[in-house]
């Protein structure tokens, strides 16, 4: 049963006259949900306006899969109005959190009010901005948690890579540094040549110098030359010495010499010791591209987010977007090749770094899922007039025309449910216009996506607001 008595009283109908209000009351609908049950479903059609006379409702929003919380609403209080205000589709999910009822107005009705009645129209659009505003907020912080996670979650997966060869090769130069001992004391007991020291200790040094690139085919038919040629000298465990020779470009014509002015004590002493200190160079040499590797992920990592700098930068535009693609390493890898085509010449913006490198990165992200993650991205960069021009291609299946328009929309998506909030070009937009006075625009057709945006020059800018 209806509490009219409670409707009436409700802000959202004191200005009502009575002839409207007894209008009013022969187009309600009466409305009782239990607790947990859903009245309104995220993306479904709208099913009117409500207003809620007694019970709670929670209402949450799905964003990379997950129901977010946005408010708690108690009674008496209504909602709806946004969805049928817009004319789209509901944006969020209304549950029952107690047992609950209230009443029903079908769209007519309720546009019938808005435009009879000023004081019900003036609580609404106040309420819907209201709730518009702090639901956009709310959805934009999270969207920034999100790519945060994201980024989190790709970063630990290329450090672990590196971080696990510097730790292999930590294990590894144990081992090495236990048979260099044995072998240099070998070495030393063998009282080898003054001639045949030299040619080892030149030997020696070529690991370093990084010559005698192979494949693996031809180097493994090299390692196993190399294995029974040692074999038939005499040599201890050829098999072992082997591959970190060859690796080194060592083959039997380099050994020969030895082999035919050493006894067989002083050469295998000296092929052992030589293949140690090969072996620990080659470890070292792994370990120091496993540390560069951290090291550079983590500076791109401090320079995408501007750590510890003032939030105005003068940066060199393309130093944002290799810090940027450095960072998206972990979803460009599998099947994306990224071109460049960058104009060196560009003069230096004053911008905020962070803000403009997370542009790049959303729209990088979403070309790469629109390519299902395989295909081309080419990057340009140019000079038109008094602005600096970035354009981000890709070869994917294009935008149709009809939704180019609201691509830069808040909450608008192709996606799925759950699996993007429509908020990521809206911050693109937002950071590009309202905080750097440029433009962004997208030129679609099949086969060709280009999103465009434009920073105006240091004597063009505009103060943002």
């Amino acid at each position: 049963m209806i509490d009219l008595q409670k409707l009436r009283e409700m802000p959202l109908f004191t200005g009502l006259p009575e002839e409207r209000w007894r209008w009013l009351c022969n187009n309600l609908a009466e409305v009782s949900t239990r607790a947990g049950e859903v009245l309104v479903s995220e993306g479904e059609t709208s099913a009117g306006f409500f207003v809620l006379l007694a019970g709670e409702f929670v209402i949450t929003k799905l964003s990379n899969g997950q129901q977010i919380l946005v408010e708690r609403r108690i009674a008496p209080t209504f909602f709806g109005g946004v969805s049928l205000l817009t004319g789209t589709l509901p944006l969020t999910t209304l549950k029952a959190e107690t047992q609950s009822c209230g009443v029903r107005l079908s769209e007519p009705v309720f546009r019938e009010l808005l435009m009879c009645c000023e004081s019900f129209s003036k609580i609404i659009f106040r309420s819907v901005a209201a709730r518009y505003i702090d639901l956009e907020t709310l959805v934009h912080n999270q969207e920034k948690m999100a790519a945060l996670g994201m980024l989190a979650a790709g970063l630990a997966h290329e450090l672990n890579n590196p971080a696990s060869a510097v730790a292999r090769a930590a294990d590894r130069a144990r081992q090495a540094l236990d048979l260099l001992h044995d072998s240099a004391l070998a070495f030393s007991r063998s009282a080898l040549p003054h001639e045949a020291l030299s040619v080892l200790d030149a030997l020696s040094r070529r690991n370093a110098m990084g010559e005698f690139p192979q494949g693996a085919l031809r180097q493994s038919e090299a390692e196993q030359m190399l294995s029974v040629w040692l074999a038939r000298q005499g040599g201890e465990s050829p098999w072992l010495m082997a591959p970190c020779l060859v690796a080194s470009g060592i083959t039997p014509d380099d050994l020969r010499p030895l082999a035919a002015s050493l006894n067989p004590e002083q050469f295998n002493a000296g092929i052992r010791w030589l293949g140690a200190t090969l072996e620990l160079g080659s470890i070292m040499d792994e370990a120091k591209r496993g540390a560069a590797r951290i090291s550079d992920i983590v500076k791109a990592m401090k320079s995408y987010s501007y750590m510890d700098q003032a939030p105005q930068q003068e940066v060199d535009i393309h130093e944002g977007i290799e810090d940027t693609l450095t960072i998206m390493h972990h979803k460009l890898k599998q099947g994306v090749t990224v071109k460049r085509d960058y104009d060196r010449c560009l003069p230096r913006l004053t911008v905020y770094g962070s803000e403009l490198n997370q542009v790049w990165t959303n729209i990088i992200d979403n070309a790469a899922d629109a390519m299902s993650g395989r295909g081309d991205i080419t990057v340009r960069t140019c000079r038109q007039g008094d602005y600096v021009v970035v354009e981000i291609t890709d070869n994917g299946p294009g935008i149709p025309p009809e939704i180019q328009s609201r691509l830069f929309d808040p909450f608008f998506t192709t996606k799925p449910p759950g699996k993007g909030t429509g908020l990521g070009l809206d911050i693109a937009y937002r950071t590009v216009v309202n905080r750097h006075s440029g433009t962004i625009r997208v030129i679609s057709r099949p086969g060709e996506t280009t999103f465009q945006v434009c920073l105006p020059l240091l004597g063009n800018r505009k103060t943002p607001g």
